[in-house]
């Protein structure tokens, strides 16, 4: 029978934890460096203290963006790893049952997802702070920084009490069961109907685009906050029965696996991005072109998740 160390010592698992880990070292030793630089920091003297500080300043916001461009990474190998172990627990079919194996899951990926947008939001701002001279935005840029440092010390902690706390003996449910329940937590927000949902995301969608065109920066970001809350709910409970073609297979999860070519990777992708762009150009002044890219990549991930909706209307002249 398979025990509870064959999670911690499954390859995808041991990976994740290894890396999570080894990342840790170098991100604590830039937070303190920060620290350090922050409480002495002063850009208009020219002492021989405050270059010393500079020269730090320059290797420490190097370690900081290989550890955090490498922390990117991590987010769809984590999905990989949840659909892997799906294989060696009992009930579970793919990733969803994993997750909702114990209350730690859904924390753990909510928590790294929003850790990601902010590391490629930290990495916008230090690649302006680089652009432009005086050093404009380097004490934003290092205070940044300490908050997502803070978020991945609490992310670190949530994962290895997730898988940890995962065992193969007891079963789980399957992600049909997962999202057939409406007590569950990933039931459909205010029990909306499949036509209330949809047309809540297209015109959240439509909503996105004209602020975006009219760089209206505050409706830019509560809009695309909603957007992606949404979008969730859209993919798991309508687009992707339309790539399974059957009503009753409602799951996020099972779009990242082989059998579906791994769309649902394509999916979150072009989702993440657009929002990664449209909060880089709702936060920061700076980031006149983020406009235009989000709305190209918003259009793309539309594509993505309409075009098996569209096609199978077409084909079968109904809707699931």
């Amino acid at each position: 029978m398979a025990l509870l160390s064959d999670i911690l010592l499954s390859p995808e698992v041991g990976i994740t934890l290894f890396i999570d880990s080894l990342l840790f070292i170098p991100l604590f030793i830039a937070f303190f460096y920060a620290l350090v630089i922050l409480k002495n920091w002063d850009k208009a003297s020219f002492s021989e203290y405050q270059y010393k500080l500079e020269k730090q300043s320059y290797l420490v916001i190097t370690l900081i963006s290989l550890a955090l461009i490498i922390k990117t990474i991590l987010l769809p190998f984590f999905v990989y790893t949840l659909n892997e172990l799906a294989s060696i627990i009992p009930g579970a079919m793919c990733g969803a049952g994993v997750l909702e194996s114990n209350i730690y899951g859904e924390l753990t990926l909510i928590l790294k997802s929003i850790i990601i947008i902010l590391i490629l939001l930290w990495l916008s701002l230090n690649r302006q702070d680089q652009r432009v001279k005086n050093y404009l935005y380097f004490k934003k840029k290092m205070w940044f920084f300490i908050i997502i440092f803070f978020l991945i010390v609490g992310e670190l902690f949530l994962e290895i009490l997730f898988f940890s706390n995962i065992s193969t003996l007891s079963p789980v449910l399957c992600c049909s069961s997962i999202y057939q329940n409406n007590e569950n937590l990933s039931a459909i927000p205010s029990h909306l109907s499949s036509v209330e949902l949809i047309t809540l995301f297209y015109a959240l969608f439509i909503a996105i685009i004209i602020s975006l065109y009219l760089k209206k920066r505050f409706f830019i970001f509560l809009f695309s906050l909603f957007y992606s809350y949404i979008s969730y709910y859209a993919i798991t409970y309508f687009f992707s029965t339309y790539i399974y073609e059957l009503p009753t297979h409602k799951c996020s999860f099972c779009l990242l696996q082989s059998n579906y070519n791994y769309i649902g990777y394509y999916i979150f992708a072009t989702l993440f991005i657009a929002t990664f762009y449209a909060f880089n150009s709702a936060v920061f002044k700076f980031a006149q072109n983020s406009y235009k890219k989000a709305i190209i990549f918003y259009i793309l991930f539309n594509l993505f998740v309409s075009y098996n909706f569209l096609l199978y209307v077409v084909k079968n002249g109904v809707v699931l």
